[in-house]
């Protein structure tokens, strides 16, 4: 790929240190049910809020006798509907509805010429008075999933939603996102995924502590991503037997007085015995997220280390979030 300067350059956020969230589109409901909660989490317009939509590098587009920079510059109000446009344009028209951004907010293109593909990398960044920022990109990669990990790298996102859709209408979409590919971006970035499947609100987040060090830390660091969105923090561990009951009496209590510490509560908090991803699975199901931290450590394997929690993450039938 090679790259041009931009045609125009976005404005700056400023100094202030906003949560950043990015939520992966793909047309799917799920993917919108992802957005709805990235606007809980942003509520007030405390965070800047990004909606990217992949898709495959050229997909048989040609100018056609189109201009196609005119089409770059307009790219959710012309007519001609090209490959994600219908899809950011749903999720722009959604964060309007749901009064998260307003029409009159200060708007800017951003291109970057991508070899092999008329269209290219687009952005549209919409900027309110006070240096709220919302941006939707239409991004060009030989792969989805290997798009969305190369804009993480891009952005030091608080947090990353994509979503998990198996439905006919979704895999239509050029930027389908594939169980398999939530599943690679859960794996692969290095900060906190969450995959929505089915997500619904008000459930609270489940969050799972194991035997770990970093154990505490994650239960904290889920406790204050709860808070954002007003969601009760249902604390739960799994013993395998009854020789280690103690140590997740432990544990549960470690993690509370953390979360107590921070300035945060739990709502519950529960202790079940025998094979952890069974009881993860089954318990979290009523609850809007499962919560699981990837605290694997090269040579320690824990019921929650990396293998076990994708596990839980294959087999739920509910969201799931790995924090890190």
């Amino acid at each position: 790929m090679s790259e041009t300067e931009n045609e125009t350059k976005a404005p700056d956020s400023g100094a202030e240190n906003r949560f950043e969230i990015l939520v992966c589109i793909d047309g799917s409901d799920e993917s919108y049910s992802g957005l709805r909660y990235a606007v809980r989490m942003g509520a007030d317009n405390s965070a800047n809020l990004t909606l990217l939509y992949v898709r495959p590098v050229d997909q048989g587009l040609s100018s056609g006798g189109l201009q196609m920079r005119v089409a770059r510059e307009n790219m959710l109000k012309w007519g001609v509907q090209l490959p994600g446009t219908r899809a950011l344009k749903k999720g722009h028209d959604m964060l309007v509805e749901m009064g998260f951004m307003a029409e009159d907010w200060q708007e800017q293109i951003v291109h970057t010429d991508v070899f092999g593909d008329p269209l290219g990398d687009n952005t549209v960044v919409y900027m309110n008075e006070v240096g709220a920022k919302i941006s939707l990109k239409l991004l060009v990669s030989p792969k989805v999933d290997r798009g969305i990990l190369d804009e993480c790298e891009l952005v030091d996102y608080d947090l990353v939603i994509v979503s998990h859709s198996t439905s006919a209408e979704a895999r239509e979409h050029a930027g389908y996102i594939s169980p398999a590919t939530a599943y690679c971006v859960a794996r692969q970035h290095r900060g906190t995924v969450l995959v929505a499947r089915e997500l619904e609100q008000d459930h609270g987040h489940f969050m799972c502590v194991d035997f770990s060090k970093k154990a505490a830390r994650a239960a904290v660091k889920d406790a204050q991503l709860a808070a954002r969105c007003h969601c009760p923090v249902h604390l739960y561990t799994v013993a395998r037997d009854e020789a280690e009951m103690d140590k997740a009496k432990s544990v549960i209590a470690n993690a509370k007085a953390a979360i107590m510490d921070a300035g945060l509560s739990i709502a519950s908090e529960a202790i079940d015995m025998g094979d952890p991803v069974e009881c993860i699975v089954g318990k979290g199901r009523k609850y809007s997220l499962i919560v699981l931290a990837d605290t694997s450590v090269k040579g320690v394997r824990r019921f929650f280390t990396t293998s076990v929690a994708y596990e839980v993450l294959q087999k739920a039938a509910n969201s799931v979030m790995i924090v890190r």
